[in-house]
């Protein structure tokens, strides 16, 4: 089966750095599949999942922020944040969903507003993902 090169880097560390047969990333439009010799793309990420399969075994990361760029060398994806769904903690998770429904529900400011939601779509991802495994 053909493979392709994939990297994955976040702001602080390199995730993932190999050969793999298919991708599935949630971009700002919806999730979008990578499979090997796919046309050069270039997409926005949105606050969702990262399906990478290789050698056919599935593994999931929650990722949130950045781009994917496809060429014809490889495969980039740039995330703000990157997190293997096993390795999540999802106390922590909660609580930071709990922090920002608190900031929702005083109604806030525009600008304390639009944190929040986005700290929430992220926590409430983080959880999805994780219990998805």
């Amino acid at each position: 089966m053909a493979t392709f090169h994939l990297k994955v880097l976040t702001v602080d560390k390199q995730f993932f750095d190999g050969e793999v047969d298919r991708i599935v990333v949630r971009t700002s439009q919806g999730d979008v599949g990578i499979l090997p010799n796919h046309v050069p793309y270039v997409a926005a990420l949105g606050v969702g999942g990262l399906t990478i399969i290789r050698n056919g075994e599935r593994r999931v990361a929650a990722v949130s922020g950045g781009f994917v760029d496809v060429s014809a060398e490889q495969t980039v994806v740039l995330a703000r944040t990157c997190e293997w769904a096993d390795e999540i903690d999802v106390a922590r998770a909660r609580e930071a969903a709990d922090r920002a429904k608190a900031i929702l529900q005083k109604k806030a400011g525009d600008r304390e507003m639009d944190i929040a939601q986005g700290k929430l779509k992220k926590a409430v991802n983080r959880i999805r993902i994780a219990e998805s495994k």
